[in-house]
């Protein structure tokens, strides 16, 4: 039993870092077993597609999913070009966290007016999503602009490729 619990606490500290490629075979669910939390780097365009329509003919797609019955702390690192496409309920609604170029985290809100205490709690740098109905309130501007926080505009919470 000991053994079991010192396993458990240890999984808690435990994280790795996977570099997805288009053509990579996914891991094992022995990844799941030994770590709480996995990144992965250079996610495409493709497998967000597919993570979003949940293509499970997508073997990375189905890893994934078996993650989050893992309760895995997912970090998807994208760059900034991909990071444009990344529809706003994924941001908002996926138990994952978006980081563009391995440092600045990605936010998305879902009131209409954005708060100086919601940008204040995100870290500088951040990227912070909004939809063309929603606003920041002029304190959140100011925090928006000291904190060196990009905004991105999108038309609508889906992404191009779902339409």
């Amino acid at each position: 039993m000991a053994k079991v619990i010192k396993k458990i606490r240890d999984r808690q500290t435990q994280s790795i870092q996977i570099t997805y490629f288009n053509n990579s075979s996914a891991p094992g669910s022995e990844v799941f077993v030994n770590n709480a939390t996995v990144d992965i780097m250079n996610i495409s365009l493709q497998l967000l597609k597919d993570l979003y329509s949940m293509n499970t003919e997508n073997e990375w797609v189905k890893w994934i999913a078996q993650g989050f019955e893992y309760d895995i702390n997912f970090r998807f690192e994208v760059s900034a070009k991909v990071a444009k496409f990344l529809p706003v309920k994924m941001i908002r609604d996926w138990p994952v966290l978006f980081v563009v170029d391995a440092k600045r985290p990605v936010h998305s809100f879902r009131r209409h007016y954005v708060s100086r205490a919601a940008v204040a709690d995100i870290a500088d740098k951040s990227v912070v999503v909004l939809t063309q109905d929603q606003r920041l309130t002029a304190d959140a501007e100011e925090i928006a602009r000291f904190k060196d926080i990009q905004l991105q505009v999108r038309n609508d919470v889906d992404c191009i490729w779902q339409k």
